[in-house]
């Protein structure tokens, strides 16, 4: 199983992240999300839908997120699977 999406070591296309993470609903991950001039921030969350274009987790805090496949492309986020 991939442990680490969005790392500097290969690149994923974009059914490969999506399957991937439709694999892993249900799972706790950690996302590192960049948004650029130092502003980075770290959730624990739980992948709970997946889209075609989108994915949804739920934070600890019991709010929503969405992120899309394409952000794990571009390294805009960085998933790591808590297994």
């Amino acid at each position: 199983m991939l442990a680490i999406l969005g790392n500097r070591g290969g690149i994923y296309i974009i059914d490969k992240i999506r399957n991937i993470i439709k694999d892993n609903i249900g799972n706790y991950i950690n996302i590192v999300h960049n948004e650029g001039r130092n502003k980075i921030f770290e959730y624990n969350a739980k992948i709970i839908e997946c889209y075609p274009n989108i994915f949804i987790v739920l934070l600890d805090d019991n709010s929503r997120m969405c992120f899309r496949y394409s952000d794990i492309l571009t390294r805009t986020i960085e998933i790591k699977f808590n297994n």
